[in-house]
C-alpha cells in the first residue's frame, strides 16, 4: 500500500483489475445468477402485494418495524446498535422512493441523500435458496395427481421462478420445463408475471392448497 500511494491512479487500476477478476472467477458464473433470481423474484411478490393489498401491507412486509400511516413511512431505531445517521424526519417531497432488496441486511435501512430520491434496503425474501439444496422430495400422492416433473416443479414455486432458474435447479432443459409449467398454469395451480423478457412463475391459492 505504501508503495502504491506513491501512484494513486495505478494503485486504483490494480484495485479495479484484482475486483473484475474476482467477479468473473468466484461470482458471475455460479451465484450471480441464483441471486439475481433471488431478487427478482422478490421485487415480484413486492409489486403483486401493493397491486393487491396497498402500500402499507406492501411497505409492512418489508420488515415488522416499519409502518405506513397518513403518509409516513415510520422506521423504529429501537434495535439500531449504532444511531441512525439520518434526521429524525425526512421529506420525500415528490421525490420518490427507492426499494432494493438485498442479501446483506438483517433489517430496513434507509439512505437518505439531499440531492437524489431516498432509497430503502431491505432483506429480500427467499435468501435460503441461493444455497444449493436438491429439490424437494414429493409426496406419493401427489406424485400420482400430476406425474413426478409436475409435482417437483409445483413444490419448487413456493418463491416466483423463471424457467432458467428452475431448470438450473433441476437440471434439465428449459424446453422440458416449460412444457410442464404450461399444463400447470393451464390447470389453473401457477400464475406469471413478465419483468421486461422474463416470465416468473409462481403458485395460485389452488398450487398452495394441493402442495399441502
Amino acid at each position: 500500500m505504501a508503495r502504491g500511494l506513491t501512484d494513486p491512479p495505478a494503485l486504483l487500476a490494480r484495485a479495479v483489475d484484482a475486483l473484475e477478476s474476482y467477479w468473473h472467477t468466484c461470482l458471475a458464473d455460479d451465484w450471480w445468477p441464483r441471486v439475481r433470481a433471488v431478487l427478482e423474484a422478490d421485487l415480484a411478490y413486492r409489486g403483486r402485494v401493493l397491486a393487491e393489498q396497498g402500500a402499507a401491507a406492501m411497505l409492512s412486509g418489508l420488515d415488522d418495524r416499519l409502518t405506513w400511516d397518513d403518509g409516513r413511512l415510520r422506521l423504529s431505531t429501537r434495535h439500531f446498535t449504532v444511531a441512525a445517521p439520518w434526521a429524525e424526519e425526512v421529506g420525500i417531497a415528490g421525490r420518490g422512493m427507492v426499494l432494493l432488496p438485498t442479501l446483506f441486511a438483517r433489517g430496513a435501512q434507509p439512505t437518505i441523500d439531499p440531492s437524489r430520491p431516498p432509497v430503502l434496503v431491505y432483506p429480500a425474501r427467499g435468501r435460503a435458496l441461493v444455497s444449493e439444496q436438491p429439490p424437494p422430495a414429493t409426496p406419493d400422492a401427489l406424485v400420482r395427481l400430476l406425474g413426478r416433473p409436475r409435482a417437483r416443479l409445483l413444490l419448487l414455486l413456493a418463491e416466483p421462478a423463471s424457467t432458467t432458474e428452475l431448470a438450473r435447479r433441476l437440471d434439465v432443459t428449459p424446453g422440458a420445463v416449460s412444457q410442464h409449467l404450461a399444463v400447470l398454469y393451464d390447470a389453473g395451480l401457477l400464475s406469471r408475471t413478465r419483468t421486461g423478457r422474463i416470465v416468473r412463475y409462481a403458485r395460485t391459492a389452488l398450487g398452495d392448497a394441493l402442495c399441502r
